[in-house]
């Protein structure tokens, strides 16, 4: 059976405890909030069947509140209740334009909340309907706060409602405008119910109206009889809901017309019948109110005993000793003769009264023979009031002269605390009268003792909290991370001093929307701005756990300088609403350090690893560099006679010479560019990159390690350009591709095969896949592939961070990677990459052939620690312009401060005491027109800020080695630009 889900919107915690015990008691889950907007922020999360809200809370007006809840989905058909205290006219009104379904009046009876919200829940729904649109209804009733509930309650049934005071009144409005029906109370002045009754069955025109008489008490068959013969539908009991008169007004305007009995008699002969009625039932509570009197006395000494037990127990005196004095007093108020109190935790007997003769163990043996009775085990009162049934308890009780005795467990709940026993020498107790006396008294010992115990755990629980409250301040302010609290607001509460060394105190008092503009917040996967519902403790707040998914880059701060930090939230929950919210910050900034210098070391470990390879690729072509140039110089350098003689097939046969060396060297400074691409050490941004020419360049790396093992099968489909970095896909798929090939056996390359295949997937991401033909991956070892340090091969052919390494950059890239692997069948490494949503960059075109060239003659100033690199230069451009050369960027700076000016300086990059960055800094200062005609030849920049130089600066740059007409051409077209 599903149960029923009650949203309970009241900041008094008081009556949030009331209400949650009355309904959880009756199998209803309550929800609780105590602010409007946290009200809605739950029924976004989890709607309700039933809504019980207060009209006044802290953060809205009540009826504002229902009327947005009305617009939530799912909240227009949810009864949503009212708990208030009296209501004015206006107040009325406003509840019900605003979309109350009913009212329940503070302060609230259980029994009364119970009836009310079983009647409006969805298994009552078919009660509920509004089957009172377009009818009027009159009620009378001459207390005014009854007819303003019943007004409402009717309304919300879609009835039109008008009231009058009393039956004479009900009369002339009736005859003013007939109603659809009539609700009365019974007991009004002037003209009562039963007299209305009688005068409108007189009217013929009022004749046929449906009547609903009503009243608190008068409801015996008598009464009924009396309904009847004055002409009403039916006398019903009227209750705090309404629910009765509802449902006999349901009846009587559903059915048919029912057969009233023909009223022969007029409103005064209804009315002295009326007066016979209450003449009877007055004759009978006399007769109730003389047993009352007595029962009145006894609950006023009750009382008494109650105020001095609470009194005794308000003070400082001990529990025990003030329950001895106040049971003393309560043989006097009760009219006992003697009483006991035996406890049991800790094991103890109280007597009081006159005991006179009774040895302390006989006393004991009294209570603990009643305690054995069956009454006392089940929790009920033993009474014994016969001398055959106090001789069955103790064959000493009618010897010493008791006429009756009374036993009642001390208990609260299921805690049994003992028995409380009370005696008479004199009279036989009234069971009714002093029994209720003793359950009060009982009530109140157990209550008093539950206090006395609830303060003892209090003391212990408050010095358990005081030491608990030690130990955590003491590990706030050990721990290394940061910890703040805030409350449900987002207002920081609490927080640590690694938390204030981080922060700030300016941050840590600013509200928590301002962070990420304080603290200059970015992602640091991405750059991209922080907003504040992104921060993790905004998304705390909403009730959501946020983990360690992303590291921020903090730009400023306490600590002064950049920070990479991670950030932890959780809600705090007290009885499922958000209370606040705790999140731990930690630097990871020296991790990030490491995490980076690992990966570039990585990357040269790759290249090490390749290195015999390398040298292997480089040395081919190297050999056919020097063979060819050796050979045209044998030529070239003839003797003086043979030189003369030298033929056109010897010249031809030069040319080719020095065409081969530079394809060869064209070819080793592929493998250079290749390599400097893998091994480069700075944070790489994010780009589209070609993945073919990708895999083209680790082919080329890693052809040594492949070209004695395997034939390479290239499957290349037409996919769009990747995500990622350049250097970070070379060391994701050159890790793929040796471990591949180190997969095969040497010696079997005609036999064995690297698949290399390329796709767009479904998701629209590029898929590429390292397949080889080896004997594949053992099932046990394929969970533990990504796990660092974790390796097949062979010691000192991995260190088994290769796998792992790639698994954390594919995911960073915003991909993943998994492996397919079958015994004798080989591997495949599957990894799926972004999209980029731009195209490639277009390769910069050569200018070589649009300025072969010069259209002027310029002045340059080459500068370069490497004699010959200024020789070539001075070779390449000294034909078409005047070259001045500088070895060392002090020689350039002091030709400048001497007031040379040139057209173009070319200036290397790397240079001992002065490097190319720090004298463009110094002819920015003092010549920057000068600083502005620099170009920087380089061959690597190797340190970050030589990275970060070259990032900030527009000006032109050649890497070595560099094409000499390529450089002529940047030249020439430079020189023609400025003229």
């Amino acid at each position: 059976m599903r149960v029923a889900r009650v949203l309970l919107v009241e900041d008094n915690p008081i009556m949030c405890r009331l209400v949650c015990s009355a309904l959880e008691a009756d199998d209803i889950r309550v929800t609780q909030a105590h602010a409007g907007a946290q009200a809605l922020g739950l029924w976004a999360s989890e709607p309700s069947d039933l809504v019980l809200q207060d009209l006044r809370l802290p953060d809205m007006d009540g009826c504002e509140l229902v009327r947005q809840l009305r617009s939530l989905p799912g909240g227009a058909e949810v009864p949503i209740l009212a708990l208030c205290g009296l209501l004015s006219e206006p107040e009325e009104a406003r509840m019900s334009a605003a979309g109350f379904n009913d009212v329940i009046l503070k302060p609230l009876e259980v029994f009364q909340l119970r009836q009310v919200v079983r009647s409006h829940l969805p298994s009552r729904g078919a009660s509920l309907r509004r089957f009172g649109e377009g009818r009027h209804v009159l009620v009378v009733d001459d207390d005014a706060l009854q007819a303003k509930l019943a007004r409402l309650r009717l309304k919300r049934h879609g009835f039109e409602v008008e009231t009058a005071v009393n039956g004479r009144e009900a009369l002339s409005a009736a005859r003013a405008r007939v109603p659809d029906a009539i609700v009365s109370d019974v007991m009004m002045p002037q003209l009562d119910g039963f007299g209305l009754c009688a005068a409108l069955r007189q009217d013929a025109a009022l004749a046929k109206i449906p009547i609903v008489l009503m009243s608190n008490s008068y409801v015996d068959e008598a009464d009924q009889q009396l309904a009847r013969a004055a002409g009403a539908d039916q006398l019903v009991i009227r209750t705090p809901s309404l629910l009765e008169v509802i449902e006999a007004l349901r009846a009587a305007l559903s059915g048919p017309a029912p057969e009233r009995a023909r009223v022969t008699e007029g409103a005064e002969q209804v009315e002295k019948k009326w007066t016979g009625r209450v003449l009877s039932q007055l004759e009978r509570q006399v007769a109730i109110n003389a047993g009352m009197s007595r029962r009145c006395a006894m609950l006023s000494a009750e009382l008494a005993v109650l105020s001095g037990i609470s009194d005794a127990l308000a003070g400082d005196r001990d529990t025990r000793a003030a329950l001895v004095d106040v049971l003393g007093a309560c043989v006097d108020a009760g009219g006992f003769s003697l009483g006991a109190l035996s406890l049991s935790d800790p094991s103890a007997l109280l007597r009081f009264g006159g005991w006179g003769g009774w040895s302390e163990a006989e006393v004991q043996e009294l209570s603990s023979a009643a305690e054995r009775t069956a009454e006392i085990a089940r929790g009920e009162a033993l009474v014994l009031a016969t001398p055959a049934a106090l001789q069955g308890l103790s064959p000493l009780l009618v010897p010493r002269g008791l006429c009756s005795l009374l036993v009642l467990p001390v208990k609260r709940g299921r805690f049994s605390f003992g028995t409380l026993l009370m005696g008479s020498t004199s009279n036989a107790l009234q069971a009714e009268d002093h029994l209720a006396f003793l359950e009060g008294v009982a009530t109140q010992i157990a209550q008093a003792l539950t206090l006395s115990r609830a303060f003892a755990e209090k003391d212990a629980s408050e010095r358990r909290a005081s030491a608990q409250a030690t130990v955590l301040r003491s590990v706030l302010t050990t721990v290394a991370e940061g910890v703040v609290v805030t409350d449900a607001l987002g207002e920081l509460l609490l927080w640590n001093p690694a938390a204030e060394a981080l922060l700030g105190q300016e941050s840590l008092r600013a509200p928590l929307r301002q962070w990420p503009e304080r603290l200059g917040l970015r992602f640091g996967d991405t750059l991209a701005p922080v907003a504040p519902e992104q921060l993790p403790l905004s998304k705390a707040l909403w009730g959501q756990a946020a983990d360690e998914q992303a590291t921020f880059l903090m730009g400023s701060g306490a600590a002064g300088r950049e920070r990479h930090v991670t950030i932890s939230a959780r809600p705090l929950k007290e009885g499922g609403a958000v209370t606040g919210a705790v999140a731990v910050l930690r630097d990871v900034s020296d991790e990030k350090a490491t995490q980076t210098r690992l990966l570039v070391a990585d990357r040269l470990a790759s290249v090490g690893m390749l290195a015999a390879g390398v040298a292997h690729e480089i040395n081919n072509p190297l050999a056919a560099v020097i063979g060819n140039i050796e050979l045209a110089l044998t030529v070239l350098e003839a003797p003086e006679g043979e030189a003369a003689a030298l033929s056109a097939a010897a010249t031809e046969d030069v040319s080719t010479m020095l065409r081969e060396a530079s394809e060869a060297a064209t070819r080793v400074r592929r493998i250079v560019q290749d390599l400097r691409a893998l091994a480069r050490g700075e944070e790489e941004v994010s780009s589209a990159v070609d993945i073919h020419a990708v895999l083209e360049s680790v082919l080329r790396m890693a052809n040594n390690q492949i070209r004695h093992r395997a034939r390479v099968i290239r499957d290349y489909s037409e996919v769009l350009p990747v995500l990622g970095s350049e250097p970070r896909l070379c060391q994701i798929f050159l890790n793929l591709v040796v471990n591949a090939a180190q997969a095969l056996s040497d010696g079997r390359a005609d036999q064995q095969e690297i698949r290399l295949h390329t796709r767009m997937d479904e998701q629209g991401r590029v898929l590429v896949t390292v397949e080889d033909t080896g004997e594949g991956i053992a099932p046990e070892h394929l969970q533990q592939l990504f796990v660092p340090f974790f390796s097949t091969k062979h010691v000192g052919l991995g260190t088994g961070l290769g796998l792992s390494i790639c698994q954390r950059l594919v995911t960073a890239a915003g991909g993943e990677i998994k492996v397919e692997s079958q015994r004798g069948r080989g591997s495949a490494f599957h990894v799926a990459l972004q999209a980029a949503s731009q195209p490639c960059p277009e390769p910069v075109a050569s200018i070589a052939k649009l300025h072969a060239r010069s259209t002027r003659r310029g002045r340059l100033l080459l500068v370069d620690d490497e004699t010959m690199i200024l020789t070539i230069l001075t070779r390449a451009l000294g034909k078409e312009h005047d070259c001045t050369v500088a070895y060392t960027g002090r020689d350039a700076l002091s030709r400048i401060c001497a007031g040379e000016r040139f057209d173009l300086i070319l200036c290397d990059l790397m240079m001992p005491v002065m490097n190319g960055m720090d004298l463009h800094a110094e002819i920015s200062r003092i010549a920057p027109e000068q600083a502005e005609k620099m170009l920087f030849l380089t061959g690597g920049a190797f340190t970050p800020v030589l990275q970060q130089f070259l990032a900030t600066i527009s000006n032109e740059r050649l890497e070595k080695p560099f094409d000499v007409s390529q450089m002529q051409a940047l030249v020439n077209a430079r020189l023609q630009s400025s003229a």
